[in-house]
């Protein structure tokens, strides 16, 4: 049969001077010693508790903390998405904190209301923490229990109000749930319990976690989260700062698992210690940041689905002798990186059609002295619009795009709509000489990481092309949007 008879126990043990290692703590053993302890909490930090500071005034969207007198008197004990309750007992407001501006000054949201403006109102944030206990015991006790004690403040009405305690941990308005081990061999345990206030050792409240259990017990049996299940508590309101408290340095605290027999009298008893840490607050700056690079791309490459003929730089595309009756393909890989929340995009714009030896070539100038802009095989290519070109036989500059990774282009080789069959798709740059607008040939509407395409050149020209070296000009220019 389970046990599922309660009961408060009052016990008085006598330290002996004897320290014992367990579960990577220092403990002071009573009676025998359990093995292998510890208690893991989940949030180390302190509880705030703390009163407004002159200053304050109702619709403010700051708090000023004062900074003497208090149990808390830093915001080293706060941080950002922390719930403030601000204002008197029963009438408290709630605020989250959006920003630590300083050791005294917090922003909130939302603004202070009506009458939690005034100085000395209280101002709280509760810290709670799962505890998990972990041991191995050191006897085999029948009908007994495993009995977790925290050290509580002496006054029960303080000790379970809910509220922070300096230097102790508060019980809760209501009861934490314990949860105990799964049943075993010498083991039947009944529902956890948890009582506040209930035993005193020497000059010391705990609050008690019990684990009861039917059965023979045995020595040495783990409890500890892996052979066998932990004992958890949730919800136990971490102190705010013990006095004299120093940021950055640990308030300690003492835990004491006990394994206890049916009388609920102590067989075996180990202290261990816990710390109570401020949070460590890491701050960084980023400002708006793009980075757009060109890199050149050898030849023999396989780019927009054909082999590149000659080796390009960061900075120049060398086309070098152009055939009448082949195309002369190159590329350039290009990418973006940014933080901009709305993303970037690239534009492109030629500052004339290809010239001999760098002359103007007006408008669409077709004559033996510029290499005009191809029309495509359909004669429908402009700076704005696509079409196939793979007839050498439609002479003239223009270029392609394969998208390696980048959120959005306007029309890649493989395009197979419109005028293209998604072969060779291309179109015309814009052509500042003839006030084109640069147009977009890649983009994102987010942040991006390293976004890649591949531009790809292409030329061939007629046979009254005017013999000479030829060259223009591409502006590639990346914006992003913040």
């Amino acid at each position: 049969m389970k046990r599922n008879k309660l009961k408060k126990s009052i016990v008085l043990s006598v330290f002996l001077t004897a320290i014992v290692a367990a579960g990577g703590f220092a403990h002071r053993s009573e009676s025998a010693s359990l093995t292998n302890v510890s208690v893991t909490v989940s949030n180390s930090r302190p509880s705030f508790r703390g009163v407004l500071g002159a200053g304050n005034t109702e619709s403010s969207s700051q708090v000023i903390i004062n900074t003497s007198g208090y149990p808390s008197t830093t915001t080293d004990q706060l941080q950002t998405d922390d719930v403030l309750s601000v204002g008197t007992a029963g009438t408290m407001s709630l605020y989250t904190i959006t920003n630590i501006v300083s050791n005294s000054l917090v922003n909130i949201t939302p603004v202070l209301g009506t009458g939690d403006a005034d100085t000395s109102d209280d101002v709280i944030s509760t810290q709670s923490a799962t505890h998990t206990v972990r041991f191995n015991t050191a006897n085999a006790v029948a009908n007994g229990g495993f009995r977790i004690l925290v050290p509580t403040l002496d006054a029960d009405a303080d000790a379970n109000d809910g509220l922070p305690d300096q230097g102790a941990f508060d019980f809760g308005t209501s009861a934490p749930t314990v949860t105990c081990p799964t049943d075993l061999t010498g083991y039947d345990f009944v529902t956890g319990t948890a009582t506040a206030s209930a035993v005193t050792i020497g000059s010391t409240d705990y609050h008690s976690y019990e684990c009861l259990y039917s059965g023979t017990g045995a020595i040495g049996t783990a409890f500890d989260g892996t052979t066998n299940d932990a004992i958890t508590i949730n919800s136990i309101i971490n102190p705010a700062p013990d006095t004299g408290h120093t940021t950055g340095t640990a308030d300690s605290y003492k835990i004491v698992v006990q394994h206890i027999g049916s009388d609920f009298s102590t067989v075996d008893s180990t202290t261990v210690a816990i710390g109570v840490i401020e949070a460590v607050r890491i701050t960084a700056s980023v400002a708006p940041q793009i980075t757009f690079s060109i890199a050149g791309v050898s030849s023999g490459a396989t780019k927009c689905g054909v082999t590149t003929d000659v080796t390009t730089t960061a900075a120049a595309v060398p086309l070098a002798e152009l055939a009448i009756s082949s195309f002369t393909d190159a590329a350039q890989t290009l990418t973006v990186s940014t933080n901009a929340t709305n993303g970037y995009a690239v534009t492109a714009v030629e500052s004339d059609q290809l010239g001999l030896s760098g002359a103007t070539c007006t408008g669409d100038n077709t004559s033996g002295s510029c290499i005009p802009d191809s029309v495509g095989d359909n004669s429908t290519m402009t700076h704005a619009l696509i079409d196939e070109w793979n007839t050498t036989s439609v002479k003239g500059f223009g270029f392609s795009i394969e998208n390696a990774d980048a959120n959005t282009v306007p029309f890649e080789y493989t395009t197979a709509t419109g005028s293209c069959t998604g072969t060779y798709c291309a179109r015309q740059f814009a052509d500042a000489e003839d006030s084109q607008s640069p147009q977009q040939i890649f983009s994102s509407s987010t942040v991006a990481d390293n976004e890649n395409i591949d531009v790809c050149y292409r030329a061939v020209i007629s046979s009254t092309q005017s013999a000479g070296d030829y060259e223009n000009y591409v502006t590639y220019t990346a914006t992003a949007t913040f």
